[in-house]
């Protein structure tokens, strides 16, 4: 399981990194046409400002600071001519204080109206010692989208007096615009893409995990067949010996510890018989056992009565006893005395391996049509993930543990037609709920 989840975070990082890398390449390949067409537009409008300062040598220059009208309309004539053959949005001549000299504006105001945006670049051409041309970046006045030019116009005395300015369109922008919107839409979809197939991959992780672990299960079953067969066969004698040799000695003695080990012995045959029934693939593990009408708190009592037995130098303290209460119920006797004592032995050795006193309970209650035993402990308690993995064969936490004891148990109650369920808090202890019929289903 680790190994898939290990399997599953590689390739989830894996598409993570291909969805960002696509992404970056569109983004850079948008940042770089964006890039080429601002130094294209700029080489243009740099170009046509210097060649049309061809069109305003000095003593026409001189006659426009004077107003001459002929003069005017002659180098407007002339700029209006760049201005349509080139597809610009205007041409004009400004002086130092920013006054329009000539404009291809049909109705030119007399001052700059532009001048606290592009003040500071045409401030800068008078101020240079070199004559340069100075380009804006882009920029939005009212519904348009512009970009400007300014090159310097030198009188015959070598002075700069006024500045050419062009100014166009940027008619890529609603261009750069739609393909920016495509690109969000793009990524969307990328990522979602990426997320529905992080979905699909992650439900077909998990069915491959089951199929593993099915795959696991089955193998394990083929080798403890072979394993349990050998194993039984060498148990089932020397049991037979000892539970023999427990029944003479209870008649001579009449010692209860004999019989308490005649019913472990039995224990011991019904584990050991567990085992070979869960190599058996479908097999059950009341095979061979028979419903029969009994008093479960008799049963739970004998239960506890063998616990306080057992550790009688150190007897546990019972935080929930039996009531009196008598529950009589039509089951399997011995396989709920195996899951209810196999409980309590885990509940004993949680205590015990935590360093807490030994503090357990047994209590029962019942309604019309099932019987309720709770088996609690004031142990460690468990965490979210171990509980869910308890009933899982050949987990366990203990260091000399199988792994099969709650499995065995939850199949044991499951084939009475009942249900079992944990309820575990770390540092307060855990509670094991058993729900029974009344009247078995067999």
């Amino acid at each position: 399981m680790l190994v898939g989840s290990r399997k599953f975070l590689l390739i989830a990082l894996f598409a993570a990194l291909l969805i960002v890398l696509v992404n970056l390449v569109w983004w850079l390949n948008y940042q770089r046409t964006e890039e080429m067409l601002e130094h294209q537009l700029g080489r243009r409008l740099s170009a046509l400002a210097q060649a049309a300062t061809q069109v305003v040598p000095a003593l026409d220059l001189e006659l426009l600071i004077q107003g001459e009208i002929e003069t005017y309309l002659r180098v407007v004539d002339q700029l209006d001519f760049i201005r349509a053959t080139d597809s610009l949005a205007e041409l004009f001549v400004l002086d130092d204080s920013y006054h329009l000299l000539a404009s291809t504006d049909i109705e030119p105001d007399s001052i700059y109206f532009l001048k606290d945006l592009n003040g500071p670049y045409i401030d800068s051409i008078f101020f240079t010692p070199v004559p340069v041309t100075v380009l804006t970046p882009s920029y939005q006045t009212g519904q348009l989208r512009l970009r400007s030019a300014f090159a310097p116009l030198i009188s015959e005395d070598g002075v700069i007096t006024a500045v050419l300015g062009v100014e166009a369109n940027v008619d890529y922008f609603d261009s750069l615009g739609e393909l920016r919107t495509n690109l969000y839409f793009a990524s969307g979809l990328s990522l979602l893409g990426g997320i529905l197939l992080g979905v699909v991959f992650l439900w077909l992780q998990s069915r491959i995990n089951s199929a593993e672990q099915k795959l696991f299960l089955a193998e394990t079953h083929t080798h403890l067949g072979r394993m349990v067969a050998v194993v039984a066969h060498e148990l089932k004698n020397p049991l037979m010996i000892i539970r023999g040799s427990a029944e003479r000695m209870a008649k001579k003695t009449e010692m209860g510890e004999a019989t308490y080990v005649v019913e472990e012995v039995d224990r011991l045959d019904q584990i050991v018989s567990g085992y070979l029934d869960f190599a058996k693939a479908g097999g059950s593990v009341l095979a061979g056992e028979t419903p029969e009408k009994f008093n479960l708190t008799e049963l739970a009592m004998g239960i506890r009565k063998h616990i306080d037995l057992r550790y009688v130098d150190q007897p546990p303290i019972w935080i929930s006893e039996p009531s009196e209460a008598m529950i009589e119920v039509v089951g399997y006797r011995r396989s709920l005395r195996q899951v209810l004592l196999n409980l309590l032995m885990n509940a004993i050795e949680a205590c015990t391996e935590a360093g807490r006193p030994v503090e357990i309970g047994i209590e029962l209650s019942a309604d019309q049509s099932k019987a309720v035993v709770k088996v609690s402990d004031h142990g460690p308690g468990l965490g979210r993930r171990e509980v869910k993995e308890l009933f899982t064969p050949f987990r366990t936490s203990k260091k000399t543990g199988s792994g099969l004891g709650l499995y065995l148990s939850r199949r044991i109650v499951m084939e009475m037609g009942g249900e079992i369920g944990i309820d575990s808090v770390p540092g307060k202890g855990t509670t094991v709920t058993i729900e029974i019929p009344i009247e078995s289903d067999s």
